[in-house]
């Protein structure tokens, strides 16, 4: 049963992205897509029924090894040719190293046969967790897809890559991102790392314009420097500790191929100073940023993080792991508040977001890895419930731009619903976003560094969600509001999201009480000192008896408020404001009046981004500056032990 399950989860969606390549029109390509997302979700939702196991290849011995060898040294093949062809020579370069370090790691398993360990895959709760945000959110970004895509093939530039070749890395990319979180031998979490970098290159450059082509180069060579730091991490653990398998090294407290373990983390995950690919990847379809940005590519690097962070307790590289991710934390969250371009905004605050799960983990006790995992699940959601709004958005007004979007209330009236519920899911109760955040403020109480940036971040993080909110609601009155016409499938993904992040989002103290929090204390479980422990169970307790009871009577009392004056409000109670003039009846988005010369004008406002104080460019520089010392720092303080 376990290999069926594995081979439906990994191998399943690359067969189904195989067969919409293949397929000659639109509606057949459809059909597949829709039967690969359907049996993907029901394969994660049905192995989580299942429980944890392990799987080991046993029946394929030496084969299983050399196998995963050819898909290492095809991939950096794959690389180095894709340098060589665009004229890229550090591309080219970190594919050599990447075959260089694979032969290395082989050799070294022909030299001692006890290397030679068959192929291994565990789903614990960790692997489970991101295996059903793959399925789920990752087969819905993929349903919304054919409605997105049936519109931007026929406004595509000329230069843009076949619908189906775009379809088959979008949905192989759930299969590769299912054995990246599945594999325990670092042979094959090499080659899935691999591959997510690959998958990721050919999306973000589907238009095939000069900028998309220059961002698809920028992510790969970053994902290359990355996936080699990685491979030299599998190299060291298996020449140093001989151990092949994630829990070998985390068994061996190997310091370092931990720090390349992390380094190639902080690639994934866009940490500073490695944000720059996730910020260029906004030039791609909607739906592949929905998908690298909350069920895939960047949560790689945060699991890898949360994976191995509870085997280094107390150890000094996860000080600094810790202060790289707050720092990114507040920065990014700063840069999005002097951002108008809205998949930008949502960039930013992705990478905040991983900034403050990688924090997390960094601090390394019960109640931060608890306040971790809620991020990791609630983020994902939500994230990609708003990237379909934005793309949704997008092709109705034709801009990206938040300050186009003033009167998309009355254009798009259900989508402006979901988005301002999505938005309002990452800061206000009774959603799970709010209750992490405090969390990670309490378990970093005794880090006075990492506390002062997350109470900045988590301050700065309202600033730009809540100007963006408000924009979107700037509109003047209108009796009546127009049907809006949106995609079956995109409709259907839109509504799924939405109604796991409200279902969530009231269910988060639960969900924390009865899976995170038990989950946080048995994987810490004899891993602190006695004092540590009994002080990571009282901070534990102490959220646990969070009462949730008054939020939801406020919430409800909120709600009742709205719908009693929405239904006791009429058109004729409704008088137009004074604007310095007669108002001039009409059928436009926003009020107008007769101004200077008898002439009608129209009333607008425009939201306040201070470039001058969160000036992009030079906070960038700084910021990569310091992230970059504290990156190389990890390789100094592994000889502080």
């Amino acid at each position: 049963m376990t290999a069926v399950l594995l081979a439906i989860l990994v191998a399943g969606p690359i067969l189904f992205g195989l067969l919409a390549y293949a397929a000659p029109d639109h509606k057949s390509r459809s059909v597949i897509v829709t039967l690969a997302a359907v049996v993907t979700m029901a394969a994660g939702l049905f192995t989580a029924s299942q429980g944890t196991f392990v799987f080991t290849l046993t029946a394929w011995g030496q084969a299983g090894i050399w196998l995963a060898f050819g898909a290492e040294v095809l991939v950096g093949l794959i690389v180095v040719a894709i340098g060589f062809r665009i004229r890229s020579w550090l591309i080219s370069f970190f594919g050599l190293a990447h075959l260089g370090l694979t032969l290395t790691d082989e050799i070294l398993r022909l030299r001692d046969p006890v290397l030679s360990q068959p192929a291994r895959f565990v789903m614990d709760p960790l692997a489970l967790i991101l295996v059903l945000i793959v399925t789920i959110v990752g087969s819905l970004i993929a349903l919304y897809a054919i409605g997105y895509m049936k519109h931007h093939e026929d406004h595509a530039p000329a230069t843009a890559a076949g619908t189906g070749r775009f379809f088959f890395f979008l949905v192989g990319f759930l299969g590769v991102m299912n054995g990246l979180v599945l594999a325990d031998s670092l042979q094959w979490v090499c080659v899935f790392w691999e591959c997510t970098t690959l998958c990721s290159y050919f999306l973000i450059r589907h238009d095939g314009t000069e900028e998309a082509k220059k961002n698809a180069r920028l992510q790969l060579a970053i994902g290359a420097f990355g996936g080699v730091a990685m491979t030299a991490g599998a190299t060291l653990s298996l020449a140093q500790f001989g151990a092949g398998t994630i829990h070998g090294a985390m068994m061996a407290k190997a310091l370092a191929p931990m720090a390349l373990f992390s380094l190639g983390a902080l690639t994934k995950s866009a940490q500073m100073p490695f944000q720059s690919w996730l910020l260029g990847a906004m030039v791609a379809p909607t739906p592949v940023s929905a998908l690298l940005h909350s069920a895939t590519m960047v949560k790689a690097g945060s699991y890898l993080i949360l994976r191995l962070a509870p085997a280094y307790t107390g150890e000094k590289i996860m000080t600094v792991i810790a202060l790289t991710g707050a720092f990114t934390f507040a920065l990014a969250a700063a840069l999005a508040i002097g951002q108008s371009n809205s998949k930008k905004v949502l960039a930013y605050s992705t990478i905040s977001n991983l900034g403050l799960i990688v924090a997390c983990a960094g601090i390394n006790t019960p109640l931060a890895y608890t306040a971790a995992l809620m991020i990791l699940c609630f983020h994902a959601a939500s994230k990609g419930l708003l990237f379909l709004c934005v793309g949704s958005i997008e092709q109705n007004i034709g801009s990206r731009d938040i300050e186009d979007m003033g009167g998309i209330r009355f254009r798009m009236p259900m989508t402006t619903v979901i988005t301002v519920i999505g938005m309002a899911s990452m800061l206000i109760p009774p959603f799970g976003m709010l209750l992490s955040k405090w969390m990670a403020i309490e378990a970093s109480i005794n880090h006075p560094i990492n506390l002062m940036l997350i109470v900045a971040g988590s301050a700065l993080t309202v600033v730009f969600w809540v100007k963006w909110m408000g924009r979107i609601q700037t509109v003047s009155y209108h009796p009546t509001i127009a049907p809006e016409k949106i995609h079956p499938m995109m409709l259907l993904a839109n509504f799924a999201l939405v109604a796991i992040v409200v279902l969530s989002g009231v269910a988060a103290t639960p969900i924390h009480r009865y899976i995170f929090d038990p989950l946080s204390t048995s994987i810490y479980s004899g891993k602190l000192p006695a004092v540590a422990a009994a002080q990571a169970l009282a901070q534990l307790n102490a959220v646990s008896e969070f009462m949730a009871s008054p939020v939801l009577i406020l919430l409800g009392i909120g709600l009742l408020a709205w719908a009693i004056t929405r239904t006791t409000i009429k058109s004729r109670h409704v008088r137009l404001p004074y604007l310095c003039g007669e108002n001039v009846e009409g059928e436009g988005l926003f009020y107008s009046f007769r101004g200077l010369k008898d002439e009608a004008d129209t009333a607008w406002g425009a939201s306040v981004y201070m470039t001058s104080v969160f000036q992009e460019a030079r906070i960038t520089f700084w910021a990569n500056l310091l992230a970059g010392v504290l990156a190389l720092s990890m390789f100094a303080v592994i000889t502080l032990r």
